[in-house]
Protein backbone atom coordinates (compact mmCIF):
# COMPACT_ATOMS: atom_id res chain seq x y z
CA UNK A 1 0.00 0.00 0.00
CA UNK A 2 1.28 3.85 -0.49
CA UNK A 3 1.42 6.40 1.51
CA UNK A 4 -1.67 9.22 1.60
CA UNK A 5 0.87 12.02 0.59
CA UNK A 6 1.98 9.73 -2.64
CA UNK A 7 -1.77 9.19 -3.91
CA UNK A 8 -2.18 13.08 -2.88
CA UNK A 9 0.68 14.20 -5.11
CA UNK A 10 -0.88 12.06 -7.86
CA UNK A 11 -3.80 13.31 -7.71
CA UNK A 12 -2.26 16.84 -7.90
CA UNK A 13 -0.05 16.28 -10.60
CA UNK A 14 -3.49 14.77 -12.52
CA UNK A 15 -5.20 17.72 -12.02
CA UNK A 16 -2.51 20.35 -12.79
CA UNK A 17 -1.73 18.38 -16.14
CA UNK A 18 -5.80 18.65 -16.95
CA UNK A 19 -5.92 22.30 -16.18
CA UNK A 20 -3.10 23.31 -18.11
CA UNK A 21 -4.50 20.68 -21.07
CA UNK A 22 -7.77 22.32 -20.41
CA UNK A 23 -5.90 26.15 -20.78
CA UNK A 24 -3.65 25.34 -23.78
CA UNK A 25 -6.88 23.79 -25.98
CA UNK A 26 -9.04 26.48 -25.27
CA UNK A 27 -6.10 29.49 -26.19
CA UNK A 28 -6.13 27.63 -29.36
CA UNK A 29 -9.28 27.82 -30.15
CA UNK A 30 -9.45 31.43 -29.45
CA UNK A 31 -6.79 31.86 -31.46
CA UNK A 32 -8.45 29.93 -34.37
CA UNK A 33 -11.47 31.39 -33.74
CA UNK A 34 -10.24 34.96 -33.52
CA UNK A 35 -8.37 34.40 -36.47
CA UNK A 36 -11.44 33.23 -38.81
CA UNK A 37 -13.33 35.81 -37.64
CA UNK A 38 -10.54 38.67 -38.91
CA UNK A 39 -10.41 37.18 -42.26
CA UNK A 40 -12.65 38.40 -44.81
CA UNK A 41 -15.43 36.72 -46.42
CA UNK A 42 -15.28 38.28 -49.79
CA UNK A 43 -12.54 41.18 -51.42
CA UNK A 44 -13.24 43.30 -53.93
CA UNK A 45 -10.74 45.56 -55.69
CA UNK A 46 -11.11 48.58 -57.86
CA UNK A 47 -10.22 52.10 -58.69
CA UNK A 48 -12.00 55.44 -57.54
CA UNK A 49 -11.84 58.35 -60.07
CA UNK A 50 -12.57 61.68 -59.69
CA UNK A 51 -12.11 64.89 -62.12
CA UNK A 52 -12.93 68.75 -61.07
CA UNK A 53 -15.42 69.25 -64.54
CA UNK A 54 -18.25 66.97 -63.12
CA UNK A 55 -17.94 65.01 -66.12
CA UNK A 56 -16.65 61.56 -66.73
CA UNK A 57 -13.99 63.07 -69.21
CA UNK A 58 -12.39 66.56 -68.36
CA UNK A 59 -11.26 68.27 -65.10
CA UNK A 60 -9.74 72.16 -65.39
CA UNK A 61 -7.35 71.41 -63.28
CA UNK A 62 -7.43 68.37 -61.49
CA UNK A 63 -8.12 64.75 -62.07
CA UNK A 64 -6.86 62.10 -60.15
CA UNK A 65 -7.71 57.94 -59.69
CA UNK A 66 -6.80 56.10 -56.93
CA UNK A 67 -7.10 51.99 -56.28
CA UNK A 68 -9.69 50.84 -53.80
CA UNK A 69 -9.45 47.44 -51.64
CA UNK A 70 -13.47 46.50 -50.41
CA UNK A 71 -12.63 44.13 -47.23
CA UNK A 72 -15.72 42.46 -46.13
CA UNK A 73 -17.24 40.17 -43.49
CA UNK A 74 -20.57 39.20 -44.10
CA UNK A 75 -22.39 42.27 -44.65
CA UNK A 76 -19.78 44.81 -42.73
CA UNK A 77 -16.55 45.95 -43.94
CA UNK A 78 -13.43 48.49 -44.73
CA UNK A 79 -13.38 50.24 -48.23
CA UNK A 80 -9.49 51.37 -48.43
CA UNK A 81 -8.01 53.98 -50.79
CA UNK A 82 -4.21 53.43 -51.63
CA UNK A 83 -3.04 57.04 -52.19
CA UNK A 84 -0.11 56.98 -54.87
CA UNK A 85 2.84 59.30 -53.47
CA UNK A 86 4.12 62.41 -55.92
CA UNK A 87 0.90 62.48 -58.26
CA UNK A 88 -0.76 66.18 -58.38
CA UNK A 89 -3.87 66.14 -57.07
CA UNK A 90 -3.42 63.81 -54.94
CA UNK A 91 -4.34 65.28 -51.73
CA UNK A 92 -7.66 66.53 -52.18
CA UNK A 93 -8.84 63.60 -51.15
CA UNK A 94 -9.02 64.09 -47.18
CA UNK A 95 -10.00 60.21 -46.32
CA UNK A 96 -8.25 57.04 -46.80
CA UNK A 97 -10.99 54.46 -45.06
CA UNK A 98 -14.27 54.52 -44.92
CA UNK A 99 -16.36 51.90 -43.17
CA UNK A 100 -19.38 50.13 -44.90
CA UNK A 101 -22.74 47.82 -43.58
CA UNK A 102 -25.48 46.65 -44.76
CA UNK A 103 -23.34 45.17 -48.03
CA UNK A 104 -25.22 43.30 -50.37
CA UNK A 105 -24.23 41.57 -53.96
CA UNK A 106 -26.41 40.36 -56.53
CA UNK A 107 -25.35 39.43 -60.07
CA UNK A 108 -27.45 43.29 -60.89
CA UNK A 109 -25.65 44.87 -58.14
CA UNK A 110 -24.58 45.92 -55.16
CA UNK A 111 -26.10 47.92 -52.82
CA UNK A 112 -24.06 49.53 -49.31
CA UNK A 113 -23.60 52.23 -47.06
CA UNK A 114 -20.21 53.89 -47.29
CA UNK A 115 -19.78 55.67 -44.08
CA UNK A 116 -23.91 55.94 -43.67
CA UNK A 117 -24.23 56.89 -47.68
CA UNK A 118 -26.30 54.63 -49.14
CA UNK A 119 -25.06 53.74 -52.59
CA UNK A 120 -25.49 51.46 -55.61
CA UNK A 121 -23.21 49.97 -57.66
CA UNK A 122 -24.83 48.74 -61.04
CA UNK A 123 -23.30 45.90 -63.00
CA UNK A 124 -21.52 46.45 -66.28
CA UNK A 125 -21.04 44.01 -68.73
CA UNK A 126 -19.67 45.97 -71.82
CA UNK A 127 -18.36 49.42 -69.92
CA UNK A 128 -18.19 51.97 -72.67
CA UNK A 129 -17.32 55.47 -71.38
CA UNK A 130 -13.37 54.48 -70.84
CA UNK A 131 -13.37 50.87 -72.58
CA UNK A 132 -11.80 49.00 -70.01
CA UNK A 133 -13.99 48.58 -66.92
CA UNK A 134 -15.95 45.69 -68.28
CA UNK A 135 -17.54 43.18 -65.47
CA UNK A 136 -17.48 45.89 -62.59
CA UNK A 137 -19.86 47.09 -60.78
CA UNK A 138 -19.83 50.87 -60.90
CA UNK A 139 -21.42 53.92 -59.68
CA UNK A 140 -20.84 57.59 -60.67
CA UNK A 141 -22.35 60.78 -60.51
CA UNK A 142 -24.89 62.44 -60.25
CA UNK A 143 -25.96 58.88 -59.09
CA UNK A 144 -22.74 58.71 -56.51
CA UNK A 145 -22.86 61.83 -54.72
CA UNK A 146 -18.74 63.55 -53.98
CA UNK A 147 -19.35 64.90 -51.16
CA UNK A 148 -19.42 60.87 -49.62
CA UNK A 149 -15.14 61.40 -49.92
CA UNK A 150 -14.26 64.89 -47.75
CA UNK A 151 -12.23 67.27 -49.82
CA UNK A 152 -14.61 66.04 -52.78
CA UNK A 153 -16.85 69.08 -54.01
CA UNK A 154 -20.63 68.79 -54.90
CA UNK A 155 -20.10 69.84 -58.44
CA UNK A 156 -17.04 67.26 -59.21
CA UNK A 157 -17.25 63.84 -60.91
CA UNK A 158 -17.03 60.88 -59.46
CA UNK A 159 -16.97 57.09 -60.47
CA UNK A 160 -16.25 53.89 -58.15
CA UNK A 161 -15.81 50.67 -59.89
CA UNK A 162 -15.28 47.03 -57.90
CA UNK A 163 -14.92 43.93 -58.76
CA UNK A 164 -14.77 40.90 -57.17
CA UNK A 165 -11.79 38.84 -56.49
CA UNK A 166 -11.50 35.48 -55.81
CA UNK A 167 -10.68 33.76 -52.12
Amino acid sequence: MQPKWLTMQRKSKLIVTVVLVAVVTTSILAVGLISYMNQPSLILTGTLYFNDSGDHHGGFEMAMQWNITLFLKEDLGRLIVTPEPGYMCNDVLLKWSYSIVGFQMSEQNIVMAIDGHSVVLEFVENETIWNRYHNHYISATPDLSPTIFPGFLSHYYVELRLAQIPL
